[in-house]
C-alpha cells in the first residue's frame, strides 16, 4: 500500500512524503517505510488520488489546503531515483479541479490501462459525477479523454463524491465499459 499526503486530525495537513507499506516477509514483519523520492514534488494536499499504472504511480487533483486542484503527477517506479513529474497537457481539455472524487486503473475494453475518475466535489462546493480517462500515448505523452456518456441518466450515479471502490472489480471498470 501506498500513500501520499491526507489531512490529519485538527484540520492539519499530512506531510508530503510517500510512503509504502512493505508486506514482502508477511504481515507480522511489515513495516511502513518513507519512498525517497527527488524534484519537485506535488505538495502537501487532501482529498486526491493515487494509482499505480506500471511503471507509474499516478496522483490526481485533492486539495493544497487553499485551493482544488487538478493537476497530475507521475512517479516513475522503475528507475533510482524516483522523480516526481507534473504532466502537462497542451489542450485544456482536462477534469476541473475538485477534491474527494474516486480513480482507479480500467482493465477491461477499449479503456484497458486508464486511470479513470468518477465525481468528487468542485470549488462552489458542488458534488458533479462526470467521468474522465488519463491516457498514455505511445510517444509518451498523457491526455484526459472525457467518457462519451452512452446510459440513460437514469441508470447511471447521481452526483457524488467519496466513494469507495473494490479492487478486484471497479464499479468505475464496469461504467467505463458500457459507456465507452
Amino acid at each position: 500500500m501506498v500513500i501520499h499526503g491526507g489531512a490529519c486530525g485538527g484540520g492539519d495537513m499530512a506531510d508530503e512524503y510517500l510512503f509504502l507499506l512493505d508486506m514482502k516477509n508477511g504481515e507480522s514483519k511489515s513495516n511502513w517505510m518513507i519512498v525517497p523520492c527527488t524534484g519537485e514534488s506535488p505538495g502537501k494536499r487532501y482529498g486526491h488520488t493515487l494509482v499505480y499504472k506500471k511503471p507509474y504511480i499516478i496522483l490526481f487533483g485533492g486539495n493544497s489546503s487553499n485551493e482544488l486542484k487538478n493537476d497530475a503527477w507521475v512517479l516513475s517506479i522503475e528507475i533510482i531515483p524516483f522523480v516526481w513529474t507534473k504532466i502537462s497537457f497542451p489542450s485544456h481539455k482536462q477534469p476541473s479541479p475538485r477534491v474527494y472524487h474516486s480513480a482507479t486503473l480500467c482493465t477491461k475494453g477499449a479503456a484497458a490501462g486508464m486511470m479513470i475518475i468518477f465525481g468528487g466535489r468542485v470549488a462552489d462546493p458542488s458534488t458533479i459525477s462526470d467521468i474522465w480517462g488519463l491516457t498514455r500515448h505511445s510517444n509518451g505523452k498523457f491526455e484526459w479523454i472525457k467518457a462519451p456518456i452512452k446510459v440513460k441518466p437514469d441508470d447511471q450515479p447521481t452526483d457524488r463524491h467519496q466513494v469507495a471502490y473494490n479492487y478486484r472489480f471497479s464499479i468505475l471498470d464496469y461504467f467505463w465499459v458500457l459507456i465507452y
